[in-house]
């Protein structure tokens, strides 16, 4: 097997941070093609960072290329690298993510014995920056196991539908399968990745390197956040852009199995469970009813029908107990999850 890979980060601002991420891609011991910077409009000067190492260093110059355009979010930047894009696979990386030497030689070792069947391959991750996760791996953060430290997922979508274990800076896949998707959702301003992974799992087996190979950077935001991204701050914004992905989700799965079917929809009666939450810390009680409605109609469980008596009979009392359980979640006080 003699691959060729491209390597697309979209990059916004920070400038400070692009240097140390491609040179851990330059680094790789299974040496990529190129690296595509796709700066997605920067205010801050991320062109001059990327030029000055691009004159000081030669193999800048052999490999990464730079291209500039206006701010659109990063979905149209990735698709702009994927366009752009030689290889005859992808990898993608965030401009404040780390790569470890041996992750593409590793995944590529997977892909030798698996590739016949899977177009798809990542690996565990790191967090770093960030005190709530130290000593995390992406995968136990995910609630997913693996057996080997190379395998096969045969049914990639079942494994996706509770917790994705497979985000985008882990990620090496077929250029052709990327493209026969079209990329990433470009009306997606949030979970793009997690769009674009499920629709990837509909195409293709994956395999996997259960071994941490990336470090992701998971700083208190907003300080990571910056632009449009800064969206990702407002509930209401993640569960609009969550709701369109799941709607996605529902009419991509339409004819599978029921099982898939079931869980697809217990997703949404999870997701407006939120929004009733949501609509209850902010005293709207008429709204919060209207949601755990809806979350009925997909999938009527105990507690679902628990919090609609409650949004009814005492929606202060529900408001209460939602506020008691955020507290002592963590992934709600520290943002972990974004």
């Amino acid at each position: 097997m003699n691959p060729t890979v491209s390597v697309v980060i979209p990059a916004y601002n920070r400038p400070d941070l692009i240097k140390n991420v491609v040179e851990s891609i330059l680094s790789q011991t299974f040496p990529v093609s190129e690296i595509i910077v796709v700066d997605d409009g920067s205010i801050d000067d991320v062109e001059g960072e990327v030029r000055r190492n691009l004159a000081e260093k030669p193999l800048w110059r052999e490999r990464v290329k730079y291209i500039h355009q206006e701010n659109q979010g990063q979905s149209f930047a990735l698709n702009r690298g994927i366009e752009q894009a030689t290889g005859d696979w992808i990898a993608f990386n965030a401009n404040d993510d780390l790569w470890l030497p041996q992750k593409i030689e590793l995944q590529f070792q997977a892909l030798e014995k698996y590739g016949s069947e899977c177009g798809l391959c990542f690996t565990d991750a790191w967090f770093m920056n960030n005190q709530h996760m130290k000593g995390i791996t992406l995968f136990e953060f995910a609630g997913k196991s693996f057996p080997e430290t190379i395998g096969i997922v045969s049914d990639p979508v079942r494994l996706l539908l509770h917790n994705q274990p497979a985000w985008c800076q882990t990620v090496v896949a077929r250029t052709d399968l990327i493209r026969k998707i079209h990329g990433f959702d470009t009306a997606m301003r949030f979970s793009e990745d997690y769009d674009f992974v499920f629709r990837m799992a509909l195409e293709t087996k994956f395999c996997y390197v259960s071994l941490p190979l990336v470090l992701i950077d998971r700083t208190i935001s907003p300080t990571r956040h910056q632009g449009a991204s800064l969206n990702w701050q407002k509930k209401e914004f993640k569960l609009t852009m969550d709701e369109k992905r799941i709607e996605k989700q529902l009419k991509l799965t339409e004819g599978l199995d029921a099982d898939i079917r079931k869980s697809v929809r217990g997703n949404m009666r999870a997701h407006y469970s939120k929004w009733t939450n949501l609509h209850l810390k902010n005293k709207n009680y008429a709204k919060a009813r209207e949601a755990v409605s809806i979350a009925a109609r997909y999938d009527l469980t105990p507690g679902i029908a628990a919090k609609w008596l409650l949004t009814r009979l005492a929606p202060y009392v529900a408001a209460r107990i939602t506020m008691l359980r955020e507290a002592k979640d963590p992934s709600q006080r520290f943002g972990l999850n974004y």
